[in-house]
């Protein structure tokens, strides 16, 4: 009986074994959605696919983030950004669409075509430019399945992305506040930092300081855009290493967040004034910035234009 009995168990042992050996070898394969593309974006080594150095809306290098620029026509002028999200971006803050839109092939960012007749993944695990939820293009819609297939996502055509686009900016832009604060791209001025160009200190002006990210990774705070723009036209009269500006932040007059200095929209001339008086005052909003001329004065300009002289009102 007690032979019997350890036959038993050693057969229920085996039986045992063999099915989690055969559960085992039926394990699913990974899923389409854990796999990460074997793509390099950003780019840490790009070649020179831009003679556009920086996205006109965010200040990204454009050649880092190549894969998913798009050029378009702008009454601003020709313009090229670091995504769709940039350019739907650019079209809702300016109240003007873009037109002729052309946009890089994701696997093969020498090539741009037409965005009319690109064909675009949206929400794969392919990594996202500006956003949470990727929006690539490819060459037709064939390529555009293949790789869905293969990574997820949706395909869409290019009204589709850019509909999709403009409905995540609010979202969009407070998550990338919060990933810019968390990783130390924006650093909150403390009662102890200065002004590099006066010496005042930023954080007793919050609706007006403003800062530089150098190319090493240090903060410069301004407590206006006055300084800013000073600091800007001759930087060897206040530093005495020289900075290289890898990005620029304001604060924005309209709901005090900080933003994109290179995609604001300056009022000159005004007759608001900021810590150091006369100032450059920004607005996301185009229609921000006209109503604010209304009762204000002054005119509008881009980041581009900025001058101490212009600032000043001496020009």
């Amino acid at each position: 009986m007690k032979r019997f009995i350890l036959i038993l168990l050693v057969l229920l042992f085996a039986a045992s074994v063999v099915t989690i050996s055969a559960m085992e070898e039926k394990k699913p394969a990974m899923t389409a959605a854990e796999k990460i593309p074997d793509i390099e974006h950003p780019m840490q080594s790009p070649k020179m696919y831009s003679e556009t150095m920086k996205c006109p809306n965010c200040g990204m290098m454009i050649n880092m983030w190549a894969r998913t620029r798009h050029s378009f026509h702008h009454p601003e002028g020709d313009l090229t950004t670091c995504s769709i999200r940039c350019l739907a971006d650019k079209s809702v803050s300016s109240g003007a669409e873009a037109e002729n839109v052309q946009v890089a092939v994701y696997i093969d960012p020498d090539r741009m075509i037409p965005a009319e007749s690109a064909s675009y993944v949206i929400g794969s695990t392919a990594p996202g430019t500006m956003t949470m939820k990727s929006k690539i293009a490819f060459a037709d819609k064939a390529s555009a399945e293949e790789f869905s297939s293969t990574y997820g996502g949706q395909v869409v055509d290019f009204k589709g992305v850019l509909a999709a686009a403009k409905m995540e900016l609010p979202s969009s832009r407070m998550m990338i506040d919060s990933k810019r604060k968390k990783t130390g791209k924006i650093k909150e001025p403390t009662e102890k930092d200065s002004c590099t160009v006066c010496g005042m200190y930023p954080a007793e002006y919050p609706k007006h300081n403003c800062q530089i990210l150098a190319g090493d990774d240090s903060t410069l705070h301004f407590c206006s855009t006055q300084c800013m723009v000073n600091f800007n036209a001759d930087p060897a009269k206040y530093v005495k290493e020289p900075v290289k500006t890898k990005m620029a932040w304001v604060t924005l007059y309209s709901d005090s967040m900080y933003e994109s200095a290179y995609g604001a929209y300056y009022v000159v001339g005004s007759h608001v004034v900021g810590p150091m008086g006369r100032e450059a005052i920004p607005f996301k909003f185009k229609k921000n910035a006209e109503e604010f001329i209304k009762d204000n004065g002054g005119e509008i300009v881009g980041f581009q234009e900025l001058t101490p002289e212009l600032v000043m009102g001496n020009k």
